[in-house]
């Protein structure tokens, strides 16, 4: 196992711990946090339906099999490229299956992201069998295959040929239906809409309004012509896979420079521009369309686990904050606010965790320490200004704690966000600081304005 297949393994063992550990955390929280806040956190934890099915997900996960139809200059390749966001167009465990499709793995090192079964389209697929014809030939490998998912890939530019691929699918998944009794998803990517005019614009938060109609109304043609053909898809989405790739030191290189590099060269190239288009919107459709848990999951962890640990940060900073809240409400001045940093202490080291930092409490305080003295300074006067609203509890009992326990809310937020901008995001503590306090002012300017503070 690699490095990368080891660091892996070790984010999902960690995420799964972190999870099943919170409660027992909550536990070990000072004895002065009421009992009843210590279990309401637990069970806004725990019964969190979507978190237990994610985390459920991580401990029961397979690569989704894919199946690529598409005829040659698609850009099949590429777009596998920018939907893991990685250069991965050298695959491991490749087999010619027959002249009409072949089967692979789309490796991450040793990682099975996902299992492909790519096709150049019916329109240009020959058996090389006399006794079975070409379609015949596909069809039975696509049933092999058992694909979670087809990805109808089209070319924006060009429309030879759709109307055999329409047809052919529409077998494909009629045979599908019968052997699984269930409905083959099938996703329609309509894919270098960078070509489309003007084409030299390439970046995506650039195209002018009429490049983007031109676009639609590719996909409305699209859809026409397989609706006229009586195909059943789940959707239908244009993109732009374009992207150009550097060596780690910031050479741009390519495709037949990639062609010629080691495995380890190829893992290590970064984007050095990103002009794809729609790509998230894919990934949400891909995954709204697979209907197996276990391949549904595995699409998450192969694309979108960052995102995943995002969810499960904030939804612990949530937790945490709602504590917050709760200790804050105490009446006496001061009486909360080394529980308040004790708190904000486990939180920023459950995040870093999720961060995969090999972190201690002391690195942990020395960060918060950090953020005080620059960007943060200004949380040091929200913490004087929590605890100095209580004194307006002498002249009006509620107002002082209500709006004490607003401020630590708050502040254990903008901590929690800061923390994971920093340990999962990687950016650096400058960047962090900025984010601090124009997220501070943020919150108090809405505060302000509904005259909370």
């Amino acid at each position: 196992m690699n490095q990368k297949s080891e660091e892996f393994e070790r984010m999902l063992e960690d995420l799964i711990n972190i999870y099943e550990n919170v409660s027992s955390i909550i536990d070990y929280l000072p004895d002065e946090i009421p009992k009843e806040l210590r279990e309401k956190a637990k069970d806004a934890l725990v019964q969190d339906k979507e978190l237990k099915d994610l985390i459920e997900g991580l401990k029961n996960h397979r690569p989704p099999r894919i199946f690529f139809l598409g005829r040659t200059g698609a850009g099949k390749s590429s777009l596998i490229n920018a939907m893991v966001g990685s250069y991965v167009a050298k695959v491991d465990d490749e087999k010619s299956c027959t002249s009409v499709a072949t089967s692979y793995n789309i490796m991450d090192g040793d990682r099975v992201l996902m299992e492909v079964l790519d096709t150049r389209g019916f329109a240009e697929s020959n058996s090389l069998d006399d006794s079975i014809t070409a379609e015949d030939d596909l069809i039975n490998q696509v049933k092999e295959f058992c694909p979670d998912v087809v990805l109808f890939v089209l070319n924006s530019t060009h429309r030879d040929d759709i109307i055999e691929d329409i047809c052919f699918l529409k077998k494909v998944s009629k045979e599908y239906e019968e052997l699984n009794k269930t409905k083959l998803p099938i996703v329609t990517v309509i894919n270098k809409s960078d070509d489309v005019q003007p084409s030299r614009i390439k970046n995506p938060k650039e195209y002018p309004q009429s490049k983007i109609q031109s676009i639609n109304n590719i996909v409305n043609i699209y859809k026409c012509l397989i609706n006229d053909n009586n195909l059943i898809i789940d959707n239908i989405i244009a993109v732009s896979s374009y992207i150009e790739w550097m060596t780690k030191d910031g050479n741009p290189v390519d495709a037949n420079t990639i062609n010629n590099m080691t495995s380890s060269e190829i893992e290590s190239l970064k984007i050095c521009y990103d002009g794809r288009y729609n790509i998230d919107e894919l990934l949400h459709i891909l995954e709204f369309a697979i209907q197996d848990s276990e391949a549904k999951m595995g699409l998450r962890m192969a694309l979108r686990l960052k995102d995943f640990t995002h969810k499960l940060a904030n939804k612990i900073i949530k937790l945490f904050s709602g504590i917050s809240w709760g200790v804050a409400l105490s009446p006496l001045p001061a009486s909360d606010f080394p529980i308040l940093v004790f708190i904000e202490l486990i939180l920023v080291y459950i995040i870093a965790r999720l961060g995969l930092r090999d972190v201690n409490i002391d690195s942990v305080q020395e960060f918060l320490s950090s953020l005080c003295g620059v960007g943060g300074a200004g949380l040091v006067f929200r913490a004087l200004a929590q605890q100095g609203s209580k004194f307006l509890n002498t002249i009006h009992p509620v107002a002082g704690s209500f709006i004490s326990a607003l401020i630590a809310k708050q502040g254990t937020e903008i901590i929690g966000h800061a923390a994971v901008s920093y340990y999962i995001d990687g950016k650096t503590f400058d960047d962090v600081s900025i984010q601090i306090e124009n997220e501070r002012t943020n919150i108090d300017c809405d505060n302000k304005t509904e005259g909370n503070v």
